[in-house]
């Protein structure tokens, strides 16, 4: 049995629940080794309840025998398959019962390095409540400006030392922030990433964030997290020429569906002009996309942006030059501290 303290030392995670459950959110980079499917687990739970435990033991033991055994015969022709003795893997289900120990058993037997995880996936989910309620006291740079500035571009390129707020909640900073139409995660999803990449830079002595809204496509921050780069005093503004913001903008439309752009063009009517909103929706059917992307800019994004005090500021007229501007401040903050 293992604690939720050491995950770090297992190469491969294995989710022994249902799709739906491993669906709606899991352990980062982990594989739903299922178990039972959906209609199979509700349909052991509606005969235990209402017939037999016993007839329920029997079925579900043979359905797990046969789906076990489905992912073992497979692995036999998959080149990339998790299941190598060489790999420390932890498997997991919804609270540490029957259908990990099933799964751990026969991996167990066969020879793998496996443990389960004492509590399954509800101790998992109990750590990372507790530990995105604690105070955040690691040191943050922030990233502020007006939209299209380039500061995703920022916080992609120093990946290393960076929490992408963006690419966990998979929305892109404006109201037509879902350029991939990629699908989101839900809350509880997105809380196990967010957990995850703050533990993976644990040793960073400075960090560095975009200043997003406490609700963010409609996922919340944390309160620790959030009112910490909120009341950060190392904010940096990003400042960009306008040619170059409606740029970007044009890049991120172009990918944007019918159904998600309609959607966000929605969003925004309560704080627009009735004009403004049917020259976006008409500019949209003709696929002006820059023409959008100006109107946005200068007549919605600038207009609602509220300017927070900065400690500094730099100009993105490339990346290179602007990441070494922020090189060099970071590096200005990290030598002040150890003063």
């Amino acid at each position: 049995m293992q604690t939720t303290q050491n995950l770090e030392n297992f190469d491969v995670f294995l989710d022994a629940r249902t799709p739906k459950e491993f669906e709606e959110s899991h352990i980062p980079n982990a594989l739903n080794f299922a178990v039972f499917n959906d209609e199979e687990h509700a349909l052991i739970g509606t005969i235990y309840k209402q017939e037999s435990p016993l007839k329920a033991k029997i079925l579900g033991s043979s359905l797990a025998c046969q789906n076990i055994a489905h992912y073992l015969q497979n692995s036999l022709n998959d080149k990339n398959t998790p299941l190598k003795h060489k790999n420390k893997i932890l498997v997991y289900c919804a609270r540490g019962g029957k259908r990990s120990s099933a799964l751990g058993i026969i991996l167990k037997e066969i020879g793998f390095q496996v443990q389960k995880l004492e509590g399954g996936y509800k101790t998992y989910r109990n750590l990372v409540l507790n530990e995105l309620k604690k105070p955040f006291n690691k040191p943050l740079i922030v990233l502020d400006g007006l939209t299209g500035c380039g500061k995703t571009e920022l916080i992609e390129y120093f990946s290393s030392f960076s929490i992408d707020l963006e690419n966990l909640a998979k929305h892109y900073g404006s109201s037509f922030g879902n350029p991939t139409n990629a699908k989101r995660p839900t809350q509880k999803m997105f809380e196990n990433l967010l957990y995850n990449e703050i533990k993976l830079k644990k040793d960073e002595p400075l960090l560095m964030i975009e200043k997003e809204p406490k609700a963010l496509g409609g996922l919340v921050i944390p309160s620790p997290l959030f009112n910490a780069y909120q009341n950060s005093p190392y904010t940096i503004f990003v400042n960009a020429p306008l040619e170059s913001r409606i740029k970007r903008l044009v890049s991120m439309y172009s990918q944007l569906r019918d159904d998600v752009f309609n959607k966000a063009l929605n969003t925004i009517k309560p704080y627009t002009t009735r004009a403004i909103f049917q020259d976006l929706k008409n500019l949209w059917e003709h696929r002006d996309l820059e023409k959008i992307a100006e109107i946005l800019t200068t007549k919605y994004y600038d207009l609602v942006y509220k300017k927070s005090p900065s400690s500094y500021s730099i100009s993105f007229n490339t990346l290179e030059q602007s990441a070494e501007e922020i090189l060099a401040i970071r590096a200005e903050i990290l030598h002040n501290a150890c003063k």
